[in-house]
């Protein structure tokens, strides 16, 4: 009697290999743009007001934040030795980046779990779906970057050529986002609570990052002796406080972006992507079992 044939198992060695993944994501290019496409539908095919929600959701907050610290907290606020922005802008600049961040990493998180029907069922690269889950969020950081240029103009008067910065400093983020959703959503297939973890983790990281306040007000908090200067350090190990404020550096403030935060960010955006890309590649063989 015959032996039965050699199958291919995506749990073998070769799909296991990192160095397999470019080669698969080049394959299932077709799967991954129609869950983007899917994913955009899904998000604005009953919404009335449709795209504009991309615009409406960081201007209300902005617009609430704006009166916390233009009314409320007036007198607490710093000055600072910079170029004279707008707060609008400021708070504006920082939020549709962060929203950004926040739903790329929160819907990745959840996005295994949530297409486990096509994961038991369909044989092609996981990463995938995770990494829809990062790109698709770009449509809404488009228009809602679209906007921040325009009021920018019509209260500064003026662009500067520093926005170019943006073609190195955006894919630190995207790289960024990228890696946490794959190391995430890995975590979450295994230990439901991550998804909690998640969500307290980004509302605690809107805080704990300049994303309504500029690096700054930390720094003169510290100099001045509100918090201990040692904190000043601490705060900026967190990779969103260099990236936004190297956006805010080349979009608001017409300069290039600090290098160290610029070296920095992309140093710990490949060691987390690359940590992402291993950590799920050696996983995903038995993601169905645990779905």
């Amino acid at each position: 009697m015959n032996p039965l044939p050699k199958s291919v198992y995506y749990d073998s060695d070769k799909q296991k290999s990192i160095l397999q993944v470019p080669y698969d994501l080049i394959k299932a290019r077709e799967i991954l743009f129609g869950l983007v496409w899917k994913e955009i539908k899904a998000r604005y095919r009953y919404a009335i007001l449709g795209f504009l929600w991309a615009i409406i959701e960081p201007v209300t907050l902005m617009l609430l934040l704006l009166f916390v610290f233009s009314f409320v907290f007036k007198q607490r606020i710093p000055s600072t030795d910079r170029v004279e922005v707008p707060m609008a802008t400021q708070i504006l600049c920082g939020l549709i980046f962060w929203q950004y961040f926040s739903s790329s990493v929160s819907t990745a998180t959840f996005s295994l779990i949530n297409h486990q029907n096509l994961v038991k069922k369909v044989f092609f690269p996981r990463e995938v779906i995770p990494l829809s889950s990062t790109i698709y969020p770009i449509v809404n950081l488009s228009i809602g970057f679209i906007f921040l240029l325009s009021v920018h103009l019509i209260l500064q008067k003026t662009l500067s050529i520093h926005l170019f910065w943006l073609i190195i400093i955006f894919p630190i983020l995207f790289t960024f986002s990228s890696g946490l959703g794959l190391i995430l959503s890995t975590a979450h297939v295994h230990f439901r609570d991550i998804g909690n973890m998640v969500n307290v983790g980004l509302t605690f990281g809107f805080y704990a990052s300049p994303v309504f306040y500029p690096l700054d007000w930390v720094r003169h908090a510290c100099e001045n002796h509100s918090l201990p200067y040692w904190f000043y350090y601490l705060y900026l190990l967190n990779p969103m406080a260099g990236i936004l404020t190297n956006l805010r550096e080349c979009i608001l403030y017409g300069q290039a972006p600090q290098p160290f935060f610029l070296f920095y960010t992309i140093i710990i955006s490949m060691l987390c992507f690359f940590t992402g890309i291993y950590i799920f590649r050696k996983q995903s063989a038995t993601f169905s079992d645990y779905l």
